[in-house]
């Protein structure tokens, strides 16, 4: 293995441990990319960012799978793949990665329906026409009793 497709692979296996964790699996960057696949496109779309990362994560544990079956000696990774899995894993830590912006779009969008929604009473009267009525036939039922007796 090349010096630089070591240090690559222990970036993934850092990352992937973060994401295990995270989802209390064996697996978890491939779990993290699950997630993904399971989220609907509009639902994905609220995230700019979404294929991009999607496509980047395939395609950096492919590189991993690559150089951990690789019997060749050949470099696969770079340094900006090294550079992106330090980078996911400190937005996966800060709540910026993909799956957490889209559960915060989520619980932002949730918020502003429930103020367009919100239960507003009516302003109470001190005086209510229920009341007049109620008011109006005690007076009839006293008059009528004292006219009758």
């Amino acid at each position: 293995m090349q010096p630089l497709d070591n240090e690559f692979f222990e970036e993934y296996k850092r990352l992937d441990r973060l994401c295990a964790d995270m989802y209390s699996c064996k697996n978890g960057v491939s779990q993290y990319i699950e997630d993904m696949e399971s989220r609907s496109r509009r639902e994905a779309g609220v995230i700019s960012s979404w294929d991009n990362e999607y496509k980047m994560l395939k395609h950096l544990r492919w590189k991993r799978n690559r150089i951990a079956h690789d019997t060749d000696g050949h470099q696969i990774s770079s340094i900006s793949d090294i550079q992106y899995v330090r980078k996911f894993h400190e937005r996966i830590l800060s709540g910026q990665d993909p799956i957490a912006l889209l559960e915060k779009s989520k619980v932002a969008a949730g918020q502003q329906e429930n103020m367009q929604y919100e239960y507003r009473p009516a302003p109470q009267r001190s005086f209510d026409f229920g009341c007049l009525i109620i008011i109006v036939d005690i007076v009839v039922i006293l008059l009528y009793f004292l006219t009758h007796n």
